[in-house]
């Protein structure tokens, strides 16, 4: 079992083993794709294909965002992180994502955005990074021990960089950050009670988008600025990563709350049942987002399902998934069953 830590409280072999993970992603040819492309560009092609996507039984001028402003949002991204940290482990054994998290921004300025680690935040407009190993070139002589061979820096393919350069780039703009740790309590134990409507609605919501006083996944984005800002690219930059293991293991949190509250419950339980309406739309959750959906680009060798949001040349970046098994909402419930858990904030 994978354990995911804090991200200020990694030893400094376990931060410096994941910054060459990601260097090391950086610089593999992805199997298939055309020369220049890495596995870590593939992630990132990945993340803007889920934008838009044809679905089978649906006209082809109506598509689906898989991962995005819909009640699947944690599940799609509790697949795509795992696939991830796994592409790490084939690198570095042993890597786990850390989380960010967020209500101890004292910790984070000092420990993670610091030159030894993701390198530091910005205000103002985008610009790229000057300190840390991710930047596009670092010189031989700031090239730390564990460096990769032949590995120049962290470079963002021209293809994907979304109008913020080849070079990582952070600027944040004027938002709310960071939430308060007593409001996160509130969320990781947010049950609404409104008949007819099931409470994981409403957790979604905040979690994903926010609300008044309790900014969360979305204005994180915005406040990281540059890549991290841009909708479709943002895991150029590695702090997307922690950023996104901070919303698992509060949805995590959340979970597990839920089945104790509720004896005898299981995980899909607390998920809306398939046919129930949204409380804001009153329609119901898209293909992709409903317990038994399969979850693109995981659908097995099923047809009918196109990206409709990438230029041809980066389509040409995604892997193909075709041979794998589908997979699946209810494939996602259970962390522990996904192969991983969360170490708490403070430590075991």
């Amino acid at each position: 079992m994978d354990v995911r830590k804090n991200a200020i409280r990694l030893t400094t072999q376990e931060r410096d083993h994941f910054l060459e993970a990601l260097i090391r992603l950086r610089q593999r040819q992805a199997p298939g794709a055309p020369a220049g492309v890495s596995v870590y560009d593939r992630f990132v092609a990945l993340h803007g294909a889920v934008m838009a996507v044809t679905v089978p039984g649906l006209p082809p001028e109506e598509t689906v965002n898989f991962g995005h402003w819909n009640i699947g949002f944690c599940a799609w991204h509790r697949k795509y992180l795992r696939e991830f940290e796994l592409a790490l482990q084939a690198e570095v054994p042993g890597v786990t994502i850390p989380y960010w998290d967020w209500a101890d921004h004292v910790g984070a300025t000092g420990k993670l955005f610091h030159r030894d680690f993701l390198g530091s935040l910005r205000t103002g407009a985008p610009a790229p990074l000057t300190d840390s190993v991710l930047r596009a070139s670092v010189p031989p002589a700031e090239r730390p021990a564990w460096w990769p061979a032949n590995a120049p820096g962290f470079p963002i393919h021209p293809l994907l960089e979304d109008t913020f350069g080849t070079s990582l780039a952070r600027g944040s703009v004027q938002v709310s950050w960071p939430p308060p740790q007593a409001s996160i309590t509130q969320l990781e134990q947010l049950v609404v009670d409104q008949p007819g409507v099931h409470p994981f609605w409403y957790f979604w919501l905040v979690l994903e988008q926010g609300i008044t006083g309790l900014p969360t996944h979305n204005t994180g984005h915005n406040f990281v600025g540059g890549h991290m800002s841009s909708q479709a690219f943002s895991p150029n930059d590695p702090v997307f990563w922690l950023h996104h293991a901070n919303v698992d293991r509060i949805w995590a949190t959340w979970q597990a709350g839920r089945l104790a509250a509720v004896v005898g419950s299981k995980p899909s339980n607390h998920y809306p049942p398939a046919d129930q309406l949204s409380p804001f739309d009153l329609k119901p959750a898209p293909p992709g987002h409903r317990l038994g959906d399969a979850m693109w680009p995981w659908v097995g060798g099923a047809s009918g399902y196109d990206t409709t949001s990438l230029d041809p040349q980066v389509k040409a970046f995604l892997p193909d998934f075709s041979a794998q098994a589908a997979v699946t909402v209810d494939d996602m419930l259970e962390a522990d069953a996904v192969g991983y858990r969360y170490e708490p904030p403070g430590g075991p």
